[in-house]
């Protein structure tokens, strides 16, 4: 009998995520900087792009060296503003950014078209609750009619 290897299948994670050696520290506001870099060289497109398309986005003005800014670990009281970190993930398709800045918090983000599965699980969750607690509670009842 022949023994064959079972081959490993690489699925694409649930959260989309930074590698931890390229977003990797444990101050927020660096962490942050870092992922807004590493997002808009990942993007393909250049600084004045991205700045033009959250202009757009934001009906404001972006320029690439507030871009610059908000990237540099050398200037971490220019901190990006959230509502420019979604305009950022929008134009860059890049969800880790925002990943980046949750990390170490109870949320994720992740793409709206989830929202029905988590809704279904949290319904089963719920209805499972109700059921093991009336099921419970007939139980006792049974147990105590004897």
């Amino acid at each position: 009998m022949a023994v064959t290897r079972r081959r490993e299948v690489q699925l694409p994670p649930v959260v989309d995520r930074f590698e931890a050696e390229r977003v990797r520290s444990p101050r927020v506001a660096s962490r942050i900087s870092q992922a807004v870099a590493a997002a808009i060289k990942d993007s393909g497109q250049s600084r004045e792009q991205i700045a033009a398309g959250m202009a757009a986005f934001l009906d404001e003005s972006v320029t690439p060296g507030t871009l610059y800014q908000y990237s540099s670990e050398a200037n971490l009281k220019n901190n990006i503003p959230a509502h420019r970190l979604i305009a950022l993930a929008m134009v860059t398709g890049d969800a880790r950014v925002l990943n980046a800045a949750l990390e170490g918090t109870p949320f994720v983000a992740i793409e709206a078209r989830y929202e029905p599965l988590l809704e279904r699980e949290v319904r089963k969750e719920e209805l499972a609750d109700l059921l093991n607690d009336r099921i419970g509670k007939a139980d006792a009842q049974w147990r105590a009619s004897k």
